[in-house]
């Protein structure tokens, strides 16, 4: 498992030039970067073309202090087992994760074929990514 101690910064969607040329905004990319570079830290190797792949992915957010159920209850955030049912939405945390890695960790990430992924509050805002090799079983 790779854990990548950066928020969750969800993938927006692309923006629009005047001419009407597509392009992402230059939080999201410096994000995609920052990560990247943090996941080149583990020296993992890339998973070759034409691999089956499954994926899981723990998004840590940090609580705003306004939600009652972390007042109330620390331990719980201590614990990590407070469930996120707000923004962001948890399709595009994936795809913020899975575009940034493209490329590095596999070929293309048309490879993945079981991805599974959840969102937590934590005191300590993370992405958590494990990726296997995906074999009928």
């Amino acid at each position: 498992m790779v854990v990548i101690n950066l928020d969750p910064y969800p993938s927006p969607r692309p923006r629009f030039t005047r001419q009407g040329r597509p392009y992402m905004p230059k939080e999201y990319t410096a994000w995609k970067k920052k990560f990247l570079k943090e996941w080149l830290t583990y020296g993992l190797d890339k998973f070759d073309a034409g691999v089956a792949l499954k994926v899981e992915l723990i998004f840590f957010i940090k609580p705003p202090l306004a939600i009652s159920k972390v007042k109330k209850n620390k331990q719980a955030l201590e614990d990590e087992t407070i469930i996120v049912v707000k923004k962001p939405d948890l399709d595009n945390l994936e795809k913020s994760v899975l575009d940034s890695i493209n490329g590095h960790a596999y070929e293309d990430d048309n490879q993945i074929s079981e991805l599974s992924s959840k969102k937590r509050y934590s005191l300590n805002p993370r992405v958590e990514i494990e990726i296997m090799e995906d074999e009928i079983g």
